[in-house]
């Protein structure tokens, strides 16, 4: 269930992009070659064996954070508690983990499907078609190997893409892509190799000094804003990465859309406009601190504090948790025109939609999605409209 409900916020969020991205003018292939296009990227004939190889890379590395930031979600839950005592091997174990990947990872299919709809539409050769098919297997590999915790998968997953990206425009390339396609079902079909038991138990040591920055920020306060926190920087800390390098992924957006408009005005309008999407894209925060907050109600509720004590503890972290991210923006707008005062109250602007945000995140959880963006989409067009 809460697999299914994961996946209903994916796709709400996978038909507002398609309903921003898309243009109406346009034919379906080349709506779907302007989805598909960070995939596209990869058949580009400009760059290198090296550029090439280090975007396969990337794309592994954003399906393995796809399914890490969903981890729990994908192998069960609480129900693997039971079902680890069960006579099941390694094998099945992983069969049934790539079923509800495969379910998972419907959005990200959906992009691969628009890469070959649009290759294929521009009579692309099957050396290309190989490769964008590649890609499914090849992802897959990496998401099993962080769902099954083996780091030693990169090394074979890093040298899948040298392959890939030095027979690329060669006449070995439909063998070289084959090949590679071949050998990631084949390593995902077969039983999973034992691995080194120091290895499996490889951990980072957490540092110390936050919590004495925090206990020294916060005072009296800081133990209950600790556990606000230690939720999203411990208990969901693969979620709160996956928010922050999409927050990234964002700014990087302002900074080509600025290129693109040869940094006039419409680089400080699109700056607000990621800084807005940033503020909706960091918000899904809340739902996991809420979440976390009512699984330890049990026990809080002995404790003598009030009820709902976590409210403000929660919105204190996350806007501290976001600050930076909704600064990059602001600091862009300064840096192309807008100065000081405007870029700052477009920053105090947005950390208040930050806020005002949780109530919609909250309200319902089938409709936290549309709810939000129409939200934000209000706050957005009148903050540009006062400041631009």
């Amino acid at each position: 269930m809460s697999t299914a409900r994961l996946l209903l916020r994916r796709w709400q969020a996978l038909v507002l992009l398609l309903g921003v991205l898309a243009s109406a003018n346009a034919s379906v292939f080349s709506n779907a070659d302007t989805f598909a296009r960070p995939i596209l990227l990869v058949l580009a004939p400009g760059h290198g064996p090296g550029w090439r190889c280090g975007h396969l890379i990337l794309l592994l590395g954003a399906a393995a954070l796809w399914a890490h930031m969903q981890r729990a979600q994908i192998q069960g839950g609480a129900f693997m508690a039971f079902a680890a005592s069960l006579p099941l091997d390694a094998r099945r174990r992983r069969r049934a983990d790539l079923a509800v990947l495969l379910l998972a990872d419907s959005p990200l299919l959906l992009m691969v499907a628009g890469a070959l709809a649009s290759e294929g539409a521009r009579g692309g050769g099957p050396a290309h078609l190989l490769l964008l098919a590649a890609l499914v297997p090849l992802a897959l590999a990496a998401q099993v190997g962080v769902l099954e915790r083996r780091p030693a998968a990169a090394a074979g997953l890093a040298a899948a893409c040298a392959l890939l990206a030095a027979a690329f425009g060669t006449r070995l390339a439909p063998a070289a892509n084959l090949l590679v396609c071949a050998a990631a079902a084949l390593a995902l079909r077969r039983a999973p190799w034992p691995q080194p038991p120091a290895l499996a138990r490889l951990r980072l040591p957490a540092p110390a000094w936050p919590g004495r920055l925090l206990r020294a920020v916060a005072g009296r306060h800081a133990a209950l804003l600790q556990v606000s926190f230690s939720i999203l920087l411990r208990e969901r800390r693969d979620e709160t990465l996956a928010k922050a390098l999409g927050a990234g992924m964002l700014f990087a957006l302002a900074l080509g859309l600025a290129a693109v408009f040869e940094h006039d005005r419409r680089a400080i309008a699109a700056a607000w406009v990621v800084q807005g999407l940033t503020a909706l894209h960091l918000s899904g925060l809340f739902r996991g601190l809420q979440m976390a907050h009512l699984a330890s109600a049990i026990y809080t509720g002995a404790l003598p504090l009030g009820p709902n004590w976590w409210r403000r503890f929660d919105l204190a972290a996350v806007l501290a948790f976001s600050l930076p991210f909704l600064a990059a923006p602001a600091l862009l707008a300064w840096w192309e025109g807008a100065g000081p005062a405007r870029a700052a109250a477009g920053l105090v602007s947005y950390a208040a939609l930050l806020g005002v945000l949780r109530a919609p995140q909250l309200a319902s959880e089938r409709h936290a999605v549309v709810l939000s963006a129409i939200a934000a989409g209000s706050w957005m067009a009148a903050t540009i409209a006062c400041l631009y």
